[in-house]
């Protein structure tokens, strides 16, 4: 056995509902790469380069994935739908493909957190390169237009901004102040379950603020307390922002004081992720953190919980189709899914 083969680790990778589980295996992860392509900037996505030999799905038929492709469709993006009667549930799982090369996107690995400056709870990766994909892979084109009506919101020294998910089902208007590296605006970064996995930069524009178009495209998942569902374009996958759920004066009489306090004071915002603000970088922006993996409950339990259930799943799909999923898995895997990070207390 060669030294980088003594060396390799295997990581569990998931989309957050757990539809989606599989098993990459390569040397430990400490360093990632980055694409500044349009997609891949909107989703934040960071890669590592596993063989398609090293990916195993042991949870999910990825050829019921739903595929996206766009530019020169050298790539395709997989996207999880589930829908229910008035309700999308929607799971963005990374995976690209190209021949027979496979990048895995780390934000679905549980052990693998992301974060653009070190914190003591959380693993800090190291860029090992930039790939200038807007270029390469023919996606520097025009963005998305919105044409909707604007905010009515009057906001001194405000600016009207304008975004996108990918392919343009969604847009939006966004009336704020001047959204730069001297705002004053408050920008946060959440290490939850969900946010780690989609890179989400938010900002808490009121409702007035912000006017959104295309809203029968939006997909929507709801999870933890269930006080917000995060909704993403359900063509494209791109996370959108967040739609605070609506409940009945008898509904928030009966929850506990300081919860209902909650939920009533953040009624009147409508936060959304910056990264579809067509035109901002929000490298540029001063960004805070917020540790809501143990700020939130109930607990996320992380799938590598669920090994031996999922090894069951997958052994029942094999002698029912005769082979395994691991023969359908995409060339491409994304890294902000993997997972082998140690259960911590987390509300989301």
């Amino acid at each position: 056995m060669s030294n980088q083969e003594a060396n390799l680790k295997t990581y569990r990778a998931n989309c957050h509902c757990a539809a989606y589980v599989y098993e990459v295996t390569l040397p430990e992860i400490s360093t990632a790469s980055q694409c500044n392509c349009s997609v891949c900037y909107k989703k934040a996505a960071l890669w590592v380069f596993p063989k398609p030999k090293d990916v195993k799905f042991v949870k999910g038929d990825p050829a019921t994935l739903t595929n996206y492709t766009f530019g020169k469709r050298n790539f395709t993006h997989k996207v999880r739908r589930n829908i229910a009667p008035r309700e999308v549930k929607m799971a963005v799982l990374l995976i690209r493909r190209e021949a027979s090369a496979l990048h895995a996107a780390i934000r679905s690995c549980s052990s693998v957190t992301w974060s653009p400056q070190s914190q003591a709870n959380m693993r800090s990766l190291r860029m090992a390169s930039t790939f200038d994909g807007a270029s390469s892979l023919g996606t520097a084109d025009e963005p998305p237009k919105f044409t909707g009506l604007e905010p009515t919101a009057e906001v001194e020294g405000g600016e009207l901004y304008t975004g996108s998910c990918h392919c343009g089902a969604v847009t939006l208007a966004l009336k704020s102040k001047p959204l730069n590296k001297d705002s004053t605006e408050n920008f946060l970064e959440c290490d939850c379950s969900h946010c780690s996995k989609g890179g989400y930069v938010w900002a808490y524009p009121k409702k007035p603020q912000i006017v959104i178009e295309g809203g029968e495209n939006l997909s929507k998942y709801m999870f933890g307390n269930k006080y917000g569902r995060k909704t993403f374009c359900g063509i494209c996958g791109v996370p959108i922002h967040n739609e605070l759920v609506h409940f009945t004066d008898e509904e928030l009489a009966a929850k506990p004081e300081k919860e209902r306090d909650y939920i009533v004071g953040g009624l009147v915002f409508a936060p959304v992720n910056l990264r579809v603000i067509n035109g901002l970088d929000v490298n540029d922006l001063n960004v805070g953190r917020f540790h809501g993996y143990s700020a939130s409950q109930p607990q996320y339990v992380e799938p590598n919980e669920r090994t031996k259930e999922l090894t069951q799943q997958n052994n029942a799909y094999i002698r029912r189709n005769g082979t395994s999923t691991q023969g359908l898995a995409s060339r491409y895997v994304a890294r902000r899914t993997l997972s082998s990070r140690p259960l911590r207390p987390g509300l989301e």
